[in-house]
């Protein structure tokens, strides 16, 4: 018997190639284009949970509730580690990770690489694994180096890289270190560096700063013992805080804070790993909303449904065809549970095809999905029990509706009513073909609203005034080989005759993310009389604000004919200024090292992304030190100034690497998920209309097909088919307006959810909605009415002849 409905269900496939085609086009694209999306929602959902394998980790950070705010922060003070470890017995490793940039030596070049500056317990915090050396004892010396396996094969080949010397070349000196381990590089989705790691008492800054607890500038990570739970952790860290930090807390309550929930004006807390990805005050410049990866697999449950809800309509429309068959089979004794189970087998012999065919187009597209979106996902993924398991349900779900609900409708046909010829739909089976029907451009119109939104929003980051110029200035990292202010100066002094060369500057920090990829941030702390101050520092040099195109607001910039200046002198921006709480602040002496004065104020400018509003920012001459010469140059022969830089700078350091970029693309840069969403959604939203046009194609098919008669009857009396045209379309048309009414709140809800997540964000503009009807309307519109016409236009002698 089975093999008799086999051969039946391939024959009746093969005899409805059409069918068959688009059934398999829309299902298998569908299947293909969720099963890209689930990995990329998977690789998200799961970031970091790579070293939680072995228990949970937790990121510490800091909550201060102030007078006028509340703010968090990431960066810990160096002492805080070795005191956690010294006073709380319930911290069981604990490891410092601060990320820096490094040259190393090779072959008499320098090649730029990342580093990081840590402690001993780094592989018994994290999950890497060791490939060569000992967990106890890889970073035991300050001369010890852990090299990532990528890093060391790059360095040394096929050799063994095992106590072999390297050349690091960091804070403008050489320093020597031995290889004692290598790491596995590990999985892209996960937040912790491990390129170069050495000692964090190796940090240049460490001996100034390793007793400070006003200064931070490293992310901290602990584990807990087993039978430690984080929030009785987090209540022994209250008595911690008020040990170290009793000042600040002082300072806090006398400036008119307002203790929190847990009756605290500044708290030391953890967050678990993981979860600090979805934090975007924890898990700092990577952390993303928990929205993007829901928002792609309502997509691609979207994508899913609406081929599976044309799959039901397509079949409906072709069963009225083969009407008589059932009525017939009926008739010889054919059980209702045979019929179902052969309409059934039909379309789960379809869902396999187009299941496997799906999986294969996930397999092409993948190398163009992953460059499209800057992704790197692999087909490995597909072997994990959570991803499999889920494209199982999803395909059993598929199969169960696409396959379960047309064979059902068919085994109710009335065996006499079909072998007359009069089979009818009921309209119980109307209203959920049109319930369908709604649903599918429902959600297509939701993508479209979506989209358009995300859209307006990148625009609105890129149009937005930053408060400094982007266009004409170039960034120049440094490298290792020459310090920063010689480099600087070197520049100044070769290019001073050059007419295209407008001015320059150094700083210790970019501007957005350069081809170097490094950002970062210093926050200051200091008490200004009853007053406590929190500014973030950056280091300028001569000519910062007429380099960056800054509004001077009060005083002046850095000029070389004050010889103070170079010691004792800060620009401020209007923020800060606030934050000092003076009518002047021209010439008031800060109460930090140096005892620096204001000698300017800027007005306030975006110095980090849109996500963050403007913070208070002091600018030093004496800071860091110079990593990054920005060159502002006139826009005619823009190539030939650039190769002008890139040749002075690889004559000044030859054996280092030239990584220069405008501004506005490392400003750019800051928005790639937001550009990578926008990608994701219009692609989305044009598979979801194309899919739903196809759907409601098959339904125009049916219905006028069903109505041929009277469309024959109406033009005998005279009809125009204009009018034959309205009267098929409106029914349709009033079903893509309920879908519009349906779509729009639940558009505006997802996205204003999404633009919580920046601190600047364009309104949500009531023409979004307009637009998207329009199109909406247009698109089915046209969808219809080529049907619709093409039964008007025939002959009515014809269409009265078809029933």
């Amino acid at each position: 018997m089975f093999q008799n409905y086999l051969k039946i269900a391939l024959r009746n496939l093969w005899k409805n190639k059409p069918y068959l085609f688009i059934n398999l086009l829309g299902l298998s694209v569908a299947f293909g284009v969720s099963t890209l999306l689930i990995l990329t929602a998977y690789d998200q959902l799961t970031f970091d949970t790579f070293h939680t394998q072995n228990g949970p980790v937790y990121r510490v950070y800091e909550k201060v509730v102030r007078a006028e705010s509340v703010e968090y922060g990431n960066s810990m003070p160096l002492p805080m580690a070795p005191s956690l470890k010294a006073d709380m017995p319930d911290v069981k490793h604990i490891a410092r990770v601060l990320d820096g940039g490094a040259q190393i030596l090779k072959d008499g070049k320098l090649i730029n690489q990342g580093i990081v500056y840590t402690d001993p317990d780094y592989f018994k915090v994290f999950g890497f694994k060791l490939l060569k050396g000992n967990a106890n004892s890889v970073l035991g010396e300050l001369s010890n180096v852990v090299l990532r396996e990528d890093v060391a094969e790059k360095l040394f080949g096929n050799e063994d890289p095992m106590g072999k010397t390297i050349i690091l070349s960091y804070g403008a000196q050489n320093h020597s270190y031995i290889v004692s381990g290598i790491v596995e590089k590990g999985p892209d989705n996960q937040s912790v560096e491990n390129d170069v790691l050495v000692r964090i008492e190796n940090y240049s800054d460490y001996a100034d700063q390793k007793d400070r607890w006003d200064a931070s500038q490293h992310q901290l990570y602990l584990k807990l013992h087993d039978n430690v739970a984080q929030a009785t952790f987090e209540r022994k860290l209250k008595a911690f805080t008020k040990k170290y930090e009793l000042g600040a807390i002082k300072q806090l309550i006398k400036e008119g804070a307002k203790p929190d929930e847990r009756g605290e004006v500044l708290s030391t807390r953890v967050m678990n790993l993981p979860e600090a990805y979805f934090d975007n005050n924890v898990g700092g410049r990577r952390s993303i909303n928990r929205l993007y990866p829901i928002m792609l697999l309502v997509i691609a449950g979207v994508i899913l449904l609406i081929a599976t809800i044309n799959f039901i309509n397509l079949s409906i429309a072709k069963s009225f065809a083969r009407a008589k068959e059932v009525g017939m089979r009926k008739a010889l004794g054919a059980l209702k549970e045979q019929v179902i189970g052969q309409f059934w087998g039909e379309a789960l012999l379809i869902c396999v095809l187009a299941f496997g065919l799906g999986l294969l187009l996930t397999y092409l597209l993948l190398p163009q999905y992953n460059a499209m979106f800057k992704s790197v996902l692999t087909l490995s993924a597909l072997t994990k029990p959570t991803i499999a398991l889920s494209l199982l349900a999803a395909f059993g779900v598929v199969a169960l509706l696409a396959g379960g609900y047309p064979a059902w409708a068919v085994a109710r046909f009335n065996t006499i009513e079909v072998l007359k010829g009069k089979v009818k739909v009921s309209s119980r089976s109307g209203g959920i073909r049109n319930t369908l029907i709604v649903f599918q451009f429902t959600m297509a119109v939701l993508l479209m609203a979506c989209t358009i939104i995300v859209w307006t929003q990148m625009r609105y980051l890129r149009q937005k005034p930053l408060g400094f110029d982007v266009a004409q200035v170039y960034s120049v990292p440094v490298g290792s080989e020459i310090e920063g202010r010689k480099m600087l100066q070197f520049f100044r002094t070769r290019l001073a005759n050059q007419p295209r060369i407008l001015s320059m500057t150094g700083s210790d920090f970019n501007l957005g993310r350069g081809k170097d990829g490094s950002a970062g941030k210093s926050v200051l702390g200091f008490q200004m009389g009853d007053r406590s101050i929190q500014t973030n520092m950056r280091t300028g040099d001569y000519d910062y604000v007429k380099t960056l195109g800054l509004k001077l607001i009060a005083g002046r910039e850095f000029s070389p004919e004050y010889a103070t200046d170079t010691t004792q002198a800060v620009i401020i921006n209007e923020t800060m200024a606030k934050q000092l709480n003076v009518k002047d602040p021209i010439g008031v002496t800060l109460n930090t090292d140096g005892n620096p004065k204001v000698i300017g104020v800027v007005k306030d400018f975006h110095f980090e992304s849109l996500h963050r509003g403007i913070e208070s920012m002091t600018v030093f001459m004496k800071g860091f030190g110079v990593f990054y010469i920005f060159v502002k140059i006139a826009p005619d022969h823009t190539d030939e100034t650039i190769a002008l830089l890139e040749k002075t700078y690889n004559e000044i350091a030859p054996k280092s690497e030239f990584n220069g970029s405008f501004l506005d693309e490392n400003l750019e840069n800051q928005y790639q998920r937001e550009q990578r969403l926008s990608k994701m959604f219009f692609s989305g939203a044009t598979l979801a209309i194309i899919l739903s046009c196809l759907g409601l194609f098959a339904i125009a098919l049916m219905v006028i097909g069903q109505r041929t008669k009277e469309i024959g009857i109406r033009k005998a009396l005279g009809a125009s088919v204009f009018s034959i045209t309205a009267l098929l379309s409106k029914d349709f048309l009033k079903m893509v307006l309920v879908a519009i009414v349906l779509a729009s709140p639940l558009a505006w809800w997802a996205m204003d959810k999404w633009l919580a997540d920046f601190a600047y964000r364009t309104p949500i503009h009531w023409w979004v909605f307009v637009v998207t009807a329009i199109l909406a309307v247009m698109i089915a519109l046209l969808t219809v009415s080529f049907q619709a016409i093409r039964a008007a236009l025939m002959n009515p002698t014809r269409s009265l002849r078809t029933e």
